[in-house]
């Protein structure tokens, strides 16, 4: 990677149940770095070890053998400031609005911030900041989060994560379940938060389609190792490779290739709707002005 990592995993080695007939490795001898300032999409298949990593690099695993750097420090050299590295990475758990206790949606965003020691101007301040991000109506504050519906749930607890403003949030499936505009508004919200605090985001999915979209950089897991990192159209490029880790190109640069197949000229390395969108606009542009669109 060209950059420092912001935050990165050393020779490290995670075993589950030691000293049981359960014991399991979920990653051997595993080194990878995340660069600071971007949004990371980290795939990998089931078992691949994405939650595992997600759950070091927050500090709520400690490695059994190797270390976890943030910003070249070892976050466990003094394990009686681990909660402080907690607050420095915001970790999203999968299905996140399972973990929604308070009595106001307010009080729920609020409860990391006040754990920070935070007087009540700023808690106010980035309650208020985090609810603009994930879309959620101050109108809401005063709502119990239990009566809110599935998606306006997830919004709260991810609201929640982003009210400490970590340096680093860890995000696990955040769109998991949701309809596709529910999907689009919670990483476009993710987005726009990253690019305005400037922080490093890792965002672990299954979904080709939303990395394709949002991440910056995209690294494939391989259990437990890097097999690919880069940028959507570096890591695509590799559609073999892919499927020999279970993953697959987006469905929208197949949708293109068939397109393709057919005797329509559109451009290749096309990796979002957006873009096939743009793409296809462009041909019948080109149409228009009297170029031969051998459309099926």
């Amino acid at each position: 990677m060209e950059n420092t990592p912001k935050i990165s995993l050393e020779n490290v080695t995670y075993r589950y149940s030691i000293g049981t007939p359960f014991e399991k490795a979920a990653l051997r001898d595993v080194t990878l770095g995340f660069e600071g300032g971007i949004i990371t999409g980290l795939m990998g298949h089931t078992g691949s070890g994405k939650s595992t990593i997600a759950q070091l690099l927050n500090g709520l695993l400690k490695p059994t053998e190797g270390c976890v750097k943030i910003d070249g420090k070892d976050i466990w050299e003094d394990p009686k400031k681990i909660g402080a590295v907690r607050f420095r990475v915001g970790l999203v758990f999968q299905y996140p609005e399972y973990q929604l206790f308070e009595e106001s949606v307010e009080r729920d965003i609020a409860y990391g911030p006040r754990n920070m020691g935070l007087d009540e101007e700023e808690i106010r301040r980035r309650v208020i900041d985090a609810a603009r991000f994930t879309g959620i109506s101050p109108e809401i504050f005063a709502k119990s989060p239990f009566e809110l519906s599935g998606g306006q749930k997830r919004r709260v607890a991810i609201a929640g994560v982003m009210a400490m403003d970590p340096e680093i949030l860890v995000l696990d499936e955040p769109a998991a379940g949701l309809d596709p505009k529910g999907r689009a508004e919670i990483l476009g919200g993710i987005r726009a938060y990253q690019r305005e605090k400037k922080n490093t985001i890792i965002i672990i999915s299954h979904s080709m389609e939303d990395m394709a979209m949002y991440a910056d950089k995209l690294m494939v897991l391989d259990h437990g190792r890097v097999s690919r990192y880069g940028d959507a159209h570096e890591v695509f490029a590799h559609a073999e490779e892919l499927k020999s880790v279970g993953l697959s190109r987006p469905q929208i640069t197949k949708f293109i290739m068939e397109l393709q197949k057919a005797g329509v000229p559109v451009e290749g390395g096309i990796y979002s709707v957006e873009d096939a969108y743009n793409e296809v606009l462009r041909v019948f542009a080109e149409k228009k002005k009297g170029g031969a669109v051998n459309a099926p």
